[in-house]
């Protein structure tokens, strides 16, 4: 693996810009094709989502910290805890807020990881194809491309 495919992966992987920057840099910079830059990028995001869960895992068997929860919850999480996730609500979330800020708040509101994975990975493949293909047709428009 060379220096710029860990680049590559470090971006996909990052909480904060994520695919939206991992694409355009596999694409445009290190010359990747559109579906090597899909389908290594939207795994790579999805890292984010088992880290979150892992840590939440982690917290929860503190005390303290299932008593700050149950302090905080509230009638909006416990709609969300009947619909168990809702997967629209879940994919059209994950591309705004991020992949690990839906995972916190679905931990937050005791829904597990296989509830929203699929919407999660969906959310992620359908942000990568739109980046990917913007990445495609912009340099044309603009004949950037060398």
């Amino acid at each position: 693996m060379s220096p710029d495919d860990l680049a590559f992966a470090t971006l996909a992987a990052n909480p904060v810009g994520g695919l939206l920057i991992a694409i355009p840099f596999g694409m445009l910079k290190l010359h990747y094709p559109a579906w090597l830059a899909v389908t290594a990028g939207v795994p790579l995001a999805y890292l984010q989502v088992p880290a979150v869960d892992v840590l939440w895992s982690t917290l929860e068997r503190a005390g303290w910290w299932r008593r700050f929860l149950e302090r905080r919850r509230s009638a909006r999480v416990e709609r969300l805890l009947a619909s168990r996730g809702g997967f629209w609500i879940t994919f059209a979330a994950a591309p705004f807020l991020g992949p690990w800020l839906v995972m916190a708040f679905m931990r937050y509101a005791q829904v597990p990881q296989r509830k929203v994975a699929l919407p999660i990975v969906l959310a992620l493949a359908a942000t990568a194809a739109v980046v990917a293909a913007i990445c495609l047709v912009v340099p044309d428009l603009f004949h950037l491309k060398g």
